[in-house]
């Protein structure tokens, strides 16, 4: 005799969704000093059933002092002040030593996995006339109009990798400069998972600075993130510097990620993600 029970929790637990990365990038610099949304920058639209924003990255591009940014909730006519993130404190040198150093410009990623409504929007402001970089990872779901007649989504994944060398001095936070292109999410996936980006010196190394972009493409590019290169030496028993960042980004179709060096020097990079699709 079976369970009524038993087969509704399976049905229930049976999902069909198929996800859809979406990538959202704002730029914000304007001070704006309201918390009611008033004047604030649209970041990202949810879709039609709705989406998850897993992550929002808020980077600086230039130096910052104490601030605040400030991220809404709303549809264009009423918001809703989501959260606030404070910017830091940054010392000032009584005189600039000779190398000048470089310091990584003020980032914070504020992780959501949380949902959005159908038409609703998130919005960004800063309080202080500074510039930031906002970039919204979000993934929609929607149904495909005949269900499979075996549970249940049936996701497909490829290995996407890319690589390339970054060699051309670029001290430039805006996107402007020397960019090489490393990754390439697929245009004929529903997105792709950037699990990994692996930095390894090709020579001895000063210190420095290397540069992740996002970005539709090569014109549009976005600062993202930054990695410190310390002074390192290379020899034939001497490994070269190498640092892997674990990012686990869901990036949207066709979009790039494009890194620089603050140094003419060279560094291989890797970037291991794959694609995902449905035959659905």
């Amino acid at each position: 005799m079976c369970s009524c029970k038993s087969q509704f929790s399976a049905l229930m637990s049976q999902d069909y969704s198929l996800l859809t990365a979406k990538t959202g990038i704002a730029q914000i610099s304007t001070a704006n000093g309201n918390l009611n949304g008033v004047g604030s920058t649209l970041l990202f639209t949810a879709s039609a059933n709705g989406s998850i924003v897993k992550s929002i990255t808020i980077k600086a591009i230039q130096p910052v002092k104490t601030g605040m940014v400030r991220l809404f909730i709303g549809d264009g006519v009423s918001y809703a002040l989501y959260k606030e993130v404070g910017t830091p404190i940054v010392p000032e040198m009584e005189s600039t030593p000779t190398p000048t150093p470089i310091f990584v410009m003020d980032e914070v990623t504020v992780v959501g996995n949380f949902i959005l409504q159908a038409g609703q929007s998130l919005y960004a402001s800063t309080q202080t006339a500074q510039a930031f970089n906002i970039i919204v990872e979000a993934l929609e779901w929607e149904y495909p109009q005949v269900l499979p007649t075996t549970c249940c989504n049936f996701k497909q994944i490829t290995g996407n990798v890319g690589y390339n060398t970054a060699n051309t001095a670029n001290p430039n936070l805006n996107g402007s400069g020397s960019i090489v292109q490393v990754f390439k999410a697929s245009n004929t996936a529903n997105g792709s998972n950037i699990k990994s980006l692996s930095i390894s010196a090709l020579q001895s190394t000063n210190p420095g600075m290397i540069r992740i972009f996002v970005g539709a493409n090569i014109n549009s590019y976005f600062l993202m993130r930054e990695v410190y290169i310390p002074e390192s030496n290379q020899g034939g028993f001497q490994a070269s510097f190498k640092e892997i960042i674990e990012m686990n980004f869901d990036l949207q179709s066709n979009y790039i990620i494009g890194v620089s060096t603050q140094n003419s020097e060279s560094f291989s990079i890797v970037v291991e993600g794959s694609d995902w699709t449905y035959p659905i």
